[in-house]
């Protein structure tokens, strides 16, 4: 059975925050959206966390090692103190001869498509430490700027994370569907 590693971001400490909202709150949500459509499809759902408990890089690492996961999504909301910063973005730490470049844009690509944002592009990164420690392939989404209030409005909106869910799920299965093992 497929198995896909969810991490919610942060947890224990809310994140980037806008007002009321916290970033924490709304990564969790969307992940359980996300969880829920892949297991009515029969995947299985792996969660570095399911509370606002913290949780280190290395254990979320470890948690989607462990378990053998073949796809590592990260879910956030970016921040910016231009409050004008828009849109949704989708990093990779870029393993040669992995798919996570391949599942980085299927995931942005679906993301656009289903909510209309701003493409802020896939991007490359050696730093992040999710990204470079997980096994499987992995990405970390950007979901939009919480920083932005007319975003802000729209992350914690349950029919817009929905949306960002299903295309989380779409970009998922385009990969898994065109590879046997994400892994291979």
């Amino acid at each position: 059975m497929i198995k896909i590693c969810l991490d919610a971001g942060h947890g224990g400490e809310p994140g980037a925050v806008n007002g009321s909202k916290y970033e924490s709150v709304a990564t969790l949500d969307i992940a359980f959206k996300v969880g829920a459509e892949l297991e009515r499809k029969g995947y299985e759902v792996v969660y570095t966390r399911t509370t606002d408990k913290h949780i280190t890089l290395g254990e979320r690492c470890a948690i989607s090692n462990n378990k053998g996961a073949n796809a590592f999504v990260s879910i956030h909301l970016n921040s910016a103190t231009n409050r004008d910063a828009h849109g949704i973005e989708t990093w990779c730490y870029y393993k040669v001869g992995d798919k996570t470049k391949e599942l980085a844009n299927n995931i942005q690509s679906n993301l656009i498509k289903s909510t209309n944002a701003k493409n802020r592009g896939v991007k490359t990164t050696e730093t992040f430490y999710v990204l470079k420690h997980t096994i499987a392939p992995a990405v970390l989404v950007e979901c939009g700027f919480i920083s932005n209030n007319n975003e802000s409005e729209l992350l914690f909106n349950e029919d817009y994370q929905d949306k960002i869910a299903h295309a989380i799920v779409l970009g998922l299965e385009e990969t898994l569907l065109n590879k046997d093992n994400l892994n291979g």
